[in-house]
């Protein structure tokens, strides 16, 4: 175990210096991972990450924005700095949805988030190495990260997933509907084999849509279907059998193509009112000079008046 652990601070000192995480994020060079798209589709940024917040922040916006307990010193070390802003946006990313409040519900409010070493090959358990807690291997999901940033997300999703089916020891309506889609469709992925982590790999896929090897396809949609309801209808890319698009240039092209004609009408209602308040302006302004001008000519009268009238006795 000592020289498994000597190995990991290897690779991952390896992975800072090549990452140029080893001072803080100022000085932290530019991530070129950090762009590729993880969840297509998410819901509206309530909490944007913000690059500039320091580790300690970042550990402390996540405790305060989604009520986790922070465990463990890796929150606030730089090295980790990908990890935290993946597990960040992904929180922010389901923060619409029923999700995270049944999590909460479910294990009393009281679930931590614990950034360690997980023992033995798993980069993440829910409460084996801590009761009550997503346990998260930092050193290993680094490494993961250099080859699929979508790892990260959905590990912890799936992590999660085990916390919010505490409860199926009393056969909550979920349960029964998912071991009756199990028991016809059986394993999702090539990871667990039986329904818990069936479950947990069916809602972790579902949210991270461009983790690699994600087996979402037309002839999963009984799982896909059963994990849009968890989500309260929530979907996070496209429907299944649609291109599904993981490089951030693309999916801007395609937003702002989405949303060119909706905006061109913007534009035009906005030109619109913009031409008909200056045609009002005008016509006010020249009401305006009218009313001066009659003034002025009302004025002269009077003065004329005044000047040419006879003296009195």
């Amino acid at each position: 175990m000592f020289i498994s652990r000597v190995a990991r601070a290897f690779v991952v000192a390896a992975l800072a210096i090549g990452l140029g995480f080893a001072a803080g994020p100022q000085q932290a060079q530019a991530d070129p991972l950090s762009e590729k798209v993880i969840i297509p589709a998410p819901c509206s940024a309530s909490n944007p990450y913000d690059p500039a917040m320091s580790m300690t922040e970042l550990r402390d916006g996540i405790a305060q924005n989604w009520g986790f307990q922070m465990v463990g010193s890796y929150w606030i070390d730089p090295t980790y700095r990908p990890l935290v802003k993946v597990i960040w946006q992904t929180l922010d990313a389901i923060s619409c949805t029923p999700f995270l409040d049944t999590v909460h519900a479910t294990t009393g409010g009281q679930l931590s988030l614990n950034a360690t070493v997980v023992s033995g090959w798993p980069a993440g358990d829910y409460g084996l190495t801590k009761g009550n807690s997503v346990s998260l291997d930092f050193p290993q999901l680094l490494t993961s990260y250099q080859t699929d940033p979508g790892h990260v997300a959905r590990l912890f999703v799936h992590e999660l997933t085990h916390a919010y089916s505490l409860n199926r020891g009393d056969n909550p309506s979920y349960w029964v509907d998912f071991n009756r889609i199990y028991a016809k469709n059986g394993r999702f992925s090539n990871y667990g084999s039986d329904a818990s982590e069936v479950l947990s790999e069916v809602v972790g896929f579902y949210v991270a849509r461009c983790a690699a090897n994600n087996p979402y396809a037309p002839s999963e949609n009984d799982y896909y279907q059963f994990a849009k309801k968890i989500f309260g209808g929530k979907e996070f890319g496209p429907a299944l059998g649609q291109p599904l698009v993981c490089d951030s240039a693309t999916l801007a092209a395609q937003d702002e193509a989405k949303y060119a004609p909706a905006k061109a009408v913007a534009k035009a209602v906005s030109d619109q009112r913009a031409a008909v308040e200056q045609q009002q302006y005008a016509q006010a302004q020249a009401v305006v000079e009218a009313l001066a001008k009659s003034r002025e000519e009302a004025r002269r009268q009077i003065e004329s008046a005044q000047s040419s009238a006879p003296a009195g006795p």
